[in-house]
């Protein structure tokens, strides 16, 4: 009751003070908690709705008032608009935006009194139950406290899953396409060539990202509606879904694996991203959620596996060389992410080099450091150890962004030669774009 006087006072004042219409912003939340991290996300979303229509529509804004109490966050505005314009605009944000339902946008005269739908002959507000009229529901209390409150919240989590699910798909697309972008990568197709791959090329891997959209939006989306199951069960409930995506990858690239790998891994960070509210998680958080979650694939994938019934790569590794892979990387949490290619990225970045040129010092550090199948399945351990010796040796001397360029070049003329793609680098380093990406988006960070 105080802070509806109070803002009854501050309306006062600006008609007074602006002689001109108001628009008077708060949130329709039921019950005696009006403050949650989800309400007041939800009324930023309102009140960002809101001030694009006064950009779009040229409005000037002569003041703007925000008041942040225990109450709710409540935002008035003085502009020079007609108040009838004013009033049927902010009545289509409310029948119209997702969250509208929950937005409660009054629009003051310049006289002082509200502008009321029924006075326009726009339709009553709707009840957030039952749909019928919200002004008689409410009268004759309708609806229990806790049915009304399990719909709000229902909206505002609907809302944001599916939002904060783009968001995170749209950063695993970004990392992929920028991986496949980043030139010269040894062995491996880029802008320049095909590197050591004869049945692929950059197209067929755009072909392959476009079709994998759905399948990260939907991992993200599975990790927020599974918070409360418990991480190591998740993986099971997930593979379905990943072999469906596997599925989709081969027939837009006539059979050929071009994201395999990385629809294991990089689907395991969206679904982490997702299991974790990212606006407070930090980096180490979100490894150790893929950790938890790829643990049970170490565990049970390899089982029995031999040299004889080996099928991929990775199994053959497995059973030569007992290498785990990019299932060991994941369920340790990502280790040569986190403390080889996070590392130098940022280092690069902080340097002043490009988003593609900081990949490529990245992708030089994992190749010195990672135990990448993919090379030793194409050549040998001995081979692997030689590029790796040589590598730490160039790196040690902290290259300038040509030298990296010029030695990506030379080794990837090299690489091609003999035959060498190293495919597990490439999936690592866009799960280190993915990182980046996610915590500029996020205030997640290290």
């Amino acid at each position: 009751m105080a802070a509806r006087e109070k803002r009854s006072l501050t309306q006062k004042e600006l008609c007074v003070k602006y002689n001109c219409p108001l628009v008077s912003y708060t949130l329709n939340i039921a019950g005696p908690v009006k403050r949650f991290k989800n309400a007041d996300r939800c009324f930023y979303e309102g009140k960002q709705e809101i001030e694009k229509y006064f950009a779009h529509s040229g409005f000037t804004i002569y003041e703007c008032v925000l008041t942040n109490e225990a109450s709710g966050l409540e935002c008035i505005w003085a502009i020079a608009a007609d108040d009838v314009v004013l009033k049927k605009a902010m009545a289509h944000i409310e029948e119209q935006h997702p969250l509208g339902r929950l937005f409660d946008i009054d629009v003051i005269s310049e006289g002082g009194e509200k502008i009321m739908r029924k006075s326009l002959n726009l339709p009553l507000r709707s009840c957030l139950v039952c749909g019928k009229s919200g002004h008689e529901c409410a009268r004759c209390l309708n609806h229990p406290l806790e049915e009304i409150l399990k719909n709000t919240n229902s909206i505002i989590d609907n809302y944001f899953f599916h939002l904060d699910a783009e968001t995170i798909s749209r950063c695993a697309i970004r990392a992929l396409l920028y991986e496949l972008s980043v030139t010269p990568k040894p062995g491996l197709v880029d802008r320049h060539n095909n590197g050591a791959h004869k049945d692929m090329d950059f197209f067929s891997f755009i072909d392959s990202t476009v079709t994998l959209i759905p399948y990260f939006h939907d991992m993200a989306l599975a990790g927020m509606k599974n918070r409360r199951v418990p991480l190591n069960n998740l993986l099971a409930q997930l593979r379905r879904r990943g072999l469906q995506a596997e599925n989709e990858m081969l027939a837009a690239t006539d059979g050929i694996n071009t994201h395999k790998g990385i629809i294991f891994s990089l689907g395991i960070i969206c679904v982490s991203c997702g299991y974790l509210e990212l606006s407070s998680a930090l980096m180490k958080d979100i490894f150790q959620t893929a950790s938890a979650i790829a643990s049970p694939a170490l565990e049970t994938d390899f089982q029995g596996i031999t040299q004889e019934n080996a099928r991929t790569n990775g199994e053959m590794a497995f059973a030569k060389h007992n290498s785990g892979g990019i299932r060991a990387e994941a369920a340790g949490g990502f280790p040569s992410v986190r403390e080889h290619a996070m590392p130098a990225f940022e280092k690069a970045i902080k340097r002043g080099y490009s988003l593609e040129d900081s990949g490529l010092h990245a992708l030089l550090h994992l190749l010195a450091n990672v135990e990448d199948t993919n090379i030793i399945s194409r050549s040998s351990f001995n081979t692997l150890f030689e590029i790796q010796q040589n590598l730490r040796v160039f790196l040690k001397n902290h290259p300038d962004e040509k030298a990296v360029r010029e030695y990506a070049f030379e080794l990837d003329k090299r690489f091609c030669e003999l035959n060498i793609s190293p495919g597990g680098c490439a999936d690592l380093l866009v799960i280190t774009y993915m990182m980046h990406f996610i915590g500029e988006q996020f205030t997640a960070r290290f």
